[in-house]
């Protein structure tokens, strides 16, 4: 017996902390490195190159043509042209959107009748198709960037609005009445009670909003502009540069990954201290 420190351990004990621990290591790597997502972006890539091969490169490019097209519209400048003329309608007609919805959700705090209205109006919006909104912003637009401005402001509004009124309705009325209690005007209440438990449902909003945004953008400058994400991925399909709508495609799904992290999970953590 060496000391009574060592009575009674086993020997494989040791050995099994030293396997839990490189266990816990392994997991932690592929946690970092997202491994699974790799894995399956492989497969994805190699599935494809087949396809492509299988199929031909008009209907389907390899990826190595359309990574090609990506660096050649990133050299050229097409990338920040077109790019930076979508993104400026999406904040145009998001950022109305994101406006009028805070305005209906103070709307529905002050009024109770509100409610009724607003949710009446969420509903019908709802239930309008994208391509109505896109022939109407023609109608009354034509060739301008407002035609795509509007119809991301009208399918935009109902979502982001939706969010908004069930923050409102969610807030906790003990605390409403804690702040009746102290005399807080409506406004104080609002700022003070109303905003801070609103804000997941805003940001939650904003988030589903954002992404749609970015689509009907697209889908509208197809029709109604000479620049854009939208109009340029239809004229590379017009003159057959297939690999061009693809490239054009990942830029798309770029926005979204770098909005959504530079964006929305700063402001979810700085929303969430001011909480």
């Amino acid at each position: 017996m060496t000391g009574g420190a060592e009575v009674g351990v086993s020997p494989a004990v040791p050995a099994a902390r030293a396997a839990g621990t490189r266990r816990s290591g392994w997991a932690g790597w592929s946690r970092r490195l997202r491994l699974p997502t790799l894995v399956l972006l492989v497969v994805v890539l190699a599935v494809w190159e087949a396809a492509s091969r299988r199929y031909g490169a008009y209907v389907l490019p390899a990826p190595e043509a359309v990574l090609r097209g990506l660096a050649a519209i990133a050299r050229s400048g097409e990338l920040w042209t077109h790019a930076g003329a979508s993104l400026y309608r999406i904040a145009v007609g998001f950022g109305s959107a994101l406006g009028v919805a805070i305005g209906l959700g103070l709307a529905v705090f002050r009024w109770a009748a509100a409610r009724v209205v607003v949710r009446d109006v969420v509903t019908v919006l709802n239930s309008t198709s994208v391509f109505v909104w896109i022939v109407v912003s023609l109608i009354w637009f034509g060739l301008t960037d407002m035609a795509p401005i509007f119809t991301t402001f009208m399918i935009t509004l109902p979502v982001v609005a939706a969010n908004v009124v069930e923050g409102v309705e969610s807030v906790d009325r003990r605390l409403l009445e804690m702040g009746q209690v102290y005399r807080l005007s409506g406004g104080q209440k609002f700022r003070a009670i109303v905003i801070p438990s609103t804000v997941p449902h805003l940001v939650a909003g904003m988030k589903v909003g954002f992404g749609l945004a970015l689509k009907v953008s697209v889908v509208a400058e197809i029709f109604g502009v000479t620049s854009g994400i939208g109009y340029i991925m239809n004229y590379s399909r017009e003159i057959l540069a297939t690999q061009m709508v693809f490239a054009w495609a990942l830029v798309m799904v770029a926005i979204m990954l770098v909005t959504d992290k530079l964006l929305f999970e700063a402001m979810t953590r700085r929303l969430e201290r001011w909480r």
